[in-house]
């Protein structure tokens, strides 16, 4: 595995911290990576996710449905929309890739942009099919100024946005979480609980319930991450599941894997990139 140069994360900025929960960048370009190690492995994720291939390609790895082995798609488009995801994906680079990817919360999403992430969950498609046409022009003019990458998409963002962006951030997705039902209860006062609820799953994309499988995968990536052997039992508990059967279940629903072979293949695997990065977040 390499100490991980290609591969960075990027913290927003006060002025967009309420709509982006991080940025990740790519950059594979003047290595020789093996053809295992171009995959690139993604957990699932309640954000919206906006990505950028400025160099090289990417193809998604799918199994088909009706068995067989994998298959890899067209090459992506290099501006592509992900709605939030239920499971797991994988995609993979014939040759050297410079991408970044930005996560928006979902109810961020709809303040920019001026669409529900509801109704775009687990969909993969070019970002011209989802985005106002001014947007996607904003955006696809990142790379043509001077000054980082990810700040001039951080400012494109901010062009996009419908009234503004909100002010203040959220840490983690357990922050967003809770900085959210605040508000929710703050605006749906004297409404009923059922109601609150059926807002919350409209600002969100999932209910509540669902989404503390994503704070607690956090928590359990950062521990896993942190620890040389992690005993799996203090690993569950430290994380917030029932037990250590809860945690397994649900280690394998975020990334695929159970936790013994997801902790290896994350310390081992340079397709794991993205997981050593979020456990470090």
């Amino acid at each position: 595995m390499s100490a991980l140069p290609c591969a960075r994360l990027h913290r927003p900025s006060r002025k967009t911290a309420a709509s982006i929960h991080l940025g990740v960048e790519r950059d594979t370009r003047g290595l020789a990576l093996p053809s295992e190690q171009r995959l690139n492995f993604y957990p699932a994720s309640p954000l919206v996710v906006l990505s950028w291939v400025f160099h090289g390609q990417l193809h998604m790895v799918q199994t088909p449905a009706n068995g067989g082995g994998p298959v890899l798609s067209e090459a992506l488009p290099s501006m592509l929309f992900a709605g939030p995801s239920r499971t797991p994906s994988i995609s993979w680079s014939p040759g050297s890739v410079h991408a970044i990817s930005i996560g928006l919360y979902p109810d961020a999403f709809k303040r920019v942009f001026g669409i529900e992430a509801s109704d775009l969950m687990d969909l993969v498609l070019p970002m011209e099919q989802v985005l106002p046409a001014s947007s996607c022009q904003a955006l696809g003019q990142v790379g043509t100024e001077d000054g980082p990458l990810f700040q001039q998409l951080e400012s494109a963002i901010q062009r996009c946005a419908h009234g503004g962006l909100a002010t203040g951030g959220a840490a983690t997705l357990n922050h967003w979480l809770t900085a959210l039902g605040m508000k929710i209860a703050a605006t749906c006062t004297g409404t009923g609980l059922r109601q609150m609820q059926r807002q919350f799953k409209r600002w969100a994309g999932q209910s509540q319930r669902e989404l503390q499988l994503y704070v607690r995968a956090e928590r359990a990536f950062a521990l896993v991450q942190q620890q040389e052997n992690p005993v799996w039992s203090d690993v569950a508990l430290q994380a917030g599941y029932s037990d250590q059967s809860h945690f397994g279940r649900e280690v394998k629903r975020i990334s695929g894997f159970s936790p013994a072979q997801f902790a290896q293949r994350m310390k081992t695997d340079e397709a794991f990139w993205m997981y050593r990065l979020l456990g470090k977040s």
